[in-house]
């Protein structure tokens, strides 16, 4: 019997996801499955059928709320950033809370030694695939042999021994029935998401809608999990989506999209599947990326597949940071994105060809020396995000600095303001020359010295003093007015009329709010045409 892989599509909007582009990151982790659930729930016969979902049944599954029930019970609280758990999971965990405390106990003792490798959004995706192996609701057996259970499951296989225990005590046939109408809720709200999906995808397939016989996606919703979680199992043909609870569906349209372009390309990859493998020698380059996750070890299809995916999704939604995503993708393994990229620019600008006859050009293109020269770009483009990181880095905290230093002449001149209205003119000319020592050219630190001088009767000083503060540009304009106003007073009683003409002249000649000065210097010219 063949068996085919299984994917795992992570939150967008949990803590694990990768920040960059607003885009959600996706969890994928395939590995061989050697069995199919041997029953299955029957679809939820309040969602009629549509014409454009031909492909996906929209289905309930009590096998998933129970495993998900015993799993809260044992302590499974993980929730997306930003979100609360969903009224309905804070309601069954509420309701848990009163089972049989020995059955509490060897739950939470059973979740706690069992953890699966990974973060804490991966320790559901496990539980989600055991739910799926198991046999009808009734009975909740994992009917497999050793050898054909999955890694992650593998970590949790006796596990289901305390759902049959919680399907008993806590009679989850019952809960199911008071919640099995917002399970249906949920999933009505996907139907015109997953309508969306397969427009939009269809569209640029250049492809008509039509009924495949040997392959389906069943999407199923989990409202015990974390938000917006989204996990993608392939079991064969059967292509399983487990979303979470969410307030907004179209939240997932990316994930979603993702799946439903593996119900397209699988069998595209495996038609063509002697041509790829001629090109099997890029295997190593892919496994010799830091961020390749290990499920994708020896498995070159599923790469190829990989990178023609996420270079579609890359075309349907064009990130802010293409070459960051390129770099990305590329150290996760997918080698092939950047070729398949642009090759499928090619792709959109013949009207006459869909993308199912286009992959045999594209996957034909494949050489190594292609896909090397896109590592040595990859190489560059990381060299120089680093070099930019660099430069972004040091100008914030050149930028810091300043900011620091400016509050400290900032502090400097209000304490000699306070000192200074206090006539005490030592501290205050003390502060100053500290101000000064920082910003050699503050005019408003020699406007302050200039009144001390002049207060003192040092008025040759403070002449100098107020000239400094006039020909600083950076200083307010009412300072500079100001100063230039007494300045030429100093002139003036100097008997230089001539000079301090020009200082009145240029008071009046300055824009804004002078504060008074305009009006003292015209007062003064009347005064000085008096003198002479």
């Amino acid at each position: 019997m063949k068996y085919s892989t299984v994917g795992i599509v992570g939150s967008p909007n949990s803590s694990a996801s990768v920040p960059s582009y607003t885009w959600f990151p996706l969890l994928l982790l395939f590995f061989t499955l050697g069995f199919a659930a041997a029953a299955q729930t029957l679809p939820d016969p309040s969602l009629p059928d549509s014409q454009n979902l031909d492909n996906i049944e929209f289905r309930n599954d009590i096998r998933i709320f129970a495993v998900m029930a015993a799993l809260n019970a044992a302590g499974f609280d993980y929730e997306t950033a930003g979100s609360e758990m969903s009224p309905i999971r804070q309601k069954i965990r509420a309701h848990l809370e009163g089972l049989d405390t020995i059955l509490l106990q060897r739950l939470r003792s059973f979740f706690r030694n069992h953890r699966v490798e990974g973060d804490e959004s991966r320790q559901q995706a496990a539980y989600i695939s055991l739910a799926l192996l198991l046999s009808d609701p009734d009975t909740l057996m994992l009917e497999l042999e050793d050898t054909e259970i999955p890694e992650d499951v593998w970590q949790i296989r006796r596990f289901e021994p305390l759902v049959r225990a919680l399907h008993r005590a806590a009679n989850i046939k019952s809960l199911w029935d008071t919640y099995q109408s917002d399970y249906s809720g949920e999933l009505a709200s996907y139907r015109p998401v997953m309508q969306e999906v397969v427009r939009q995808t269809l569209s640029y397939f250049k492809t008509p809608q039509r009924v495949t016989l040997d392959r389906q996606i069943i999407l199923i919703p989990d409202l015990l999990n974390a938000s917006n979680i989204v996990n993608a199992r392939n079991f064969e043909n059967l292509y399983y989506i487990v979303v979470g609870p969410t307030d907004d569906p179209s939240k997932n349209h990316r994930q979603l999209q993702h799946e439903y372009l593996h119900f397209l390309i699988d069998p595209l990859v495996e038609k063509f599947g002697a041509i790829l493998l001629r090109q099997d020698s890029l295997l190593a380059l892919a496994q010799s990326q830091p961020n390749l996750d290990k499920q994708f070890q020896n498995k070159f299809l599923l790469i190829i597949t990989e990178s023609l995916i996420e270079s579609i999704l890359l075309r349907l939604h064009p990130p802010q940071d293409l070459d960051g995503e390129f770099v990305r993708l590329f150290r996760e393994g997918f080698i092939l994105t950047p070729h398949f990229h642009r090759g499928l620019t090619d792709y959109e600008k013949n009207d006459l060809i869909s993308l199912p006859v286009y992959v045999e050009t594209l996957f034909q293109s494949i050489t190594t020396t292609i896909v090397e020269r896109d590592r040595d770009n990859v190489v560059g483009l990381e060299e120089a995000k680093k070099q930019q990181a660099t430069d972004t880095l040091a100008a914030h905290q050149s930028a810091l600095e300043e900011s620091q230093q400016k509050d400290r002449i900032h502090s400097l001149l209000r304490e000699a303001g306070i000192l200074l209205s206090q006539a005490d003119h030592n501290q205050a000319n003390e502060k100053l020359r500290e101000l000064l020592e920082q910003d050699p050219d503050n005019g408003n630190a020699f406007f302050y010295l200039a009144q001390i001088a002049s207060q003192q009767q040092q008025f040759e000083e403070a002449a100098t003093y107020y000239d400094r503060a006039a020909q600083s540009e950076d200083t307010a304009v009412w300072v500079r007015a100001w100063s230039r106003l007494r300045l030429g007073k100093y002139l003036a009683f100097g008997r230089q009329f001539g000079k301090a003409q020009s200082h009145f002249d240029a008071v009046l000649k300055m824009e804004g709010d002078l504060q008074g000065a305009r009006g003292e210097a015209q007062e003064s010219i009347r005064l000085l045409r008096q003198q002479q």
